[in-house]
């Protein structure tokens, strides 16, 4: 069983669980319109994203998964191909385990 505190590559040291998923999303960018990701992992505070979009760090997007309603985050870092997402307020455990039963990777 892992620890809510796991150790992720490069010895940094996470607050909650982060779920690996294979899920189809979109990202919605104020006055930018919508534009499809793929969720690969999440926890209940935030998800990493593989986009070709370009976001930079304190830009507020707003996550949209399955029929879940719009997760407001901020961007904390871009890579090419992938930013890492702080959800404004932690997601509710019943969201977690509809998305890890739905979408968990295989």
């Amino acid at each position: 069983m892992t620890s809510a505190a796991e150790t992720m590559e490069g010895h940094e040291q996470r607050a909650h669980l982060r779920l690996t998923l294979q899920a189809e999303g979109r990202l919605s960018e104020p006055y930018s319109g919508n534009h499809g990701i793929e969720l690969l992992d999440i926890s209940a505070t935030g998800a990493r994203i593989a986009t070709f979009r370009r976001f930079h760090p304190g830009q507020a997007v707003y996550l949209t998964v399955d029929q879940i309603r719009a997760i407001k985050c901020e961007v904390r870092w871009a890579r090419a191909g992938e930013i890492g997402v702080a959800f404004e307020r932690p997601l509710h455990v019943a969201v977690l385990e509809h998305l890890a039963t739905a979408h968990r990777a295989r």
